[in-house]
C-alpha cells in the first residue's frame, strides 16, 4: 500500500520542486496534492537564479491537485486537505505559519525539512545568516512540526563543514543538496513508520528573520 503526502512549499522554491520530484519518483509514495502560495505571490530567495521553476505548473502537468491558498489555516483548505487522506505533510521552505487544524490533518506526521542545524539558525534563510555570520558549522535538518517556529523534536540531521568564507549562494547550494539527500534517507523510514524523534536542545537555539526584501508579488 502506497504512503500518501501533501507537500507544501513556496510556488517558486528550488527546495521544494526537488522534494516534488523525489515524491513523484517514488514508486511506494501517492502525491496527493501540492500546496504553495496565492497565485504571483513568489518568494524572493530565487528571484535571480537562472533557471526559475514553477511548483504548481509542475504539479498539474503531472497529474497532481495543487491548492494556492492565502492562507493555508484557511477551514475549506483544511478540509480540502483532510479529504485527501494524507499520511503525512512534508514542508519544505514555505513561509506561513502552518498553524495546529492543518497539523492536525495528517494520519502519521507533518514533517518540515529545514536547511539549517537546527536549533541553531531557525527562520529564514539560514543559507545567507551562515555565509553573513562566517559559519563553520552547517547542517541540515528534518524536524516534527510544533506549533513553534522550527523547534519540534528532530527526526533526522546532518552537519556539514564548512570554510567560513562561502557565499550565501554556495552555502545554499551545498545545504539544499544534503537536505534532499536527507529526504532520501528518510522516506524509506516513513513508509516503514520506524523513524524516532528526540528534542532538540532549545538553550543552543538561534533564530533568525528575513534578509532584505522577503517576498514580492508580481501582476
Amino acid at each position: 500500500m502506497n504512503t500518501r503526502f501533501v507537500l507544501i512549499t513556496e510556488t517558486n522554491s528550488l527546495f521544494g520542486y526537488e522534494f516534488l520530484h523525489r515524491l513523484l519518483a517514488d514508486e511506494r509514495s501517492n502525491l496527493a496534492a501540492v500546496v504553495t502560495r496565492a497565485p504571483g505571490v513568489l518568494c524572493d530567495y530565487y528571484l535571480d537564479d537562472d533557471v526559475q521553476v514553477d511548483v504548481a505548473t509542475e504539479a498539474r502537468q503531472n497529474g497532481v491537485d495543487v491548492y494556492q491558498p492565502e492562507n493555508p489555516n484557511a477551514s475549506e483548505i483544511v478540509e480540502a486537505m483532510r479529504a485527501l487522506a494524507p499520511d503525512y505533510i512534508i514542508v519544505a521552505n514555505y513561509q506561513l505559519q502552518v498553524g495546529r487544524e492543518p497539523r492536525d490533518v495528517p494520519a502519521v506526521d507533518i514533517l518540515n525539512f529545514h536547511p539549517s542545524p537546527l536549533p541553531r539558525y531557525a527562520g529564514l534563510a539560514p543559507y545567507y545568516w551562515m555565509a553573513q555570520n562566517h559559519e563553520a558549522q552547517g547542517g541540515v535538518s528534518a524536524i516534527r512540526m510544533s506549533a513553534g517556529l522550527d523547534d519540534g523534536p528532530l527526526i533526522a540531521q546532518q552537519l556539514l563543514s564548512l570554510r567560513g568564507d562561502e557565499t550565501p549562494d554556495e552555502v545554499r547550494a551545498s545545504h539544499f543538496g544534503a537536505s534532499w539527500r536527507l529526504f532520501d534517507l528518510v522516506l524509506p523510514t516513513l513508509h516503514a513508520r520506524t523513524y524516532r524523534s528526540w528534542p532538540q536542545d532549545l538553550s543552543l537555539r538561534t533564530y533568525y528573520g528575513a534578509p532584505p526584501q522577503r517576498v514580492l508579488t508580481t501582476a
